[in-house]
């Protein structure tokens, strides 16, 4: 019994720092995401790089501050997360910079509903735990957060 638990306790021990990294390197990734302008009032975003709900966010805000020169405002989600419009075979989703009538302020960063949306400055926000995001507007265009 004495020997079990001894082997217990060694497999805990040797298992902690193989853990610890994994889960600090989830924000060290790189994530470049395409972006795609739609119209005079919206873009859209394609997923790339196994990014997540808070890297297309992310994504999208760094466009509308670097690509479109916007500090204030609403991100809206027009078309939710599906087939990328811009780019066949890709998912994407698409964001509106005006108003959109029965928009709602999101508390949670889905993806899969029309009419979500978060302030310019609040998407921009899920960049801070992210240091390695790129949003790529042409084929030698990146911007950086």
């Amino acid at each position: 019994m004495r020997k079990r638990q001894t082997a217990f306790a060694m497999a805990a021990l040797l298992a902690i720092p193989t853990l610890l990294p994994a889960q600090s390197n989830r924000f060290n990734e790189n994530f470049t995401l395409p972006v795609a302008q739609i119209d005079a009032n919206s873009f859209e975003v394609i997923e790339a790089d196994g990014a997540g709900n808070s890297q297309i966010w992310c994504a999208a805000s760094i466009y509308a501050r670097k690509g479109l020169g916007l500090r204030q405002g609403n991100l809206t989600i027009t078309t939710p997360r599906g087939p990328a419009q811009s780019m066949p075979g890709r998912k994407g989703v698409v964001f509106s910079t005006v108003p959109i009538k029965g928009a709602r302020p999101s508390v949670w960063p889905g993806l899969r509903r029309s009419g979500l949306s978060y302030r310019i400055s609040h998407a921009y926000a899920f960049c801070s735990d992210l240091t390695n995001i790129a949003v790529r507007t042409g084929p030698n265009t990146l911007l950086r957060r």
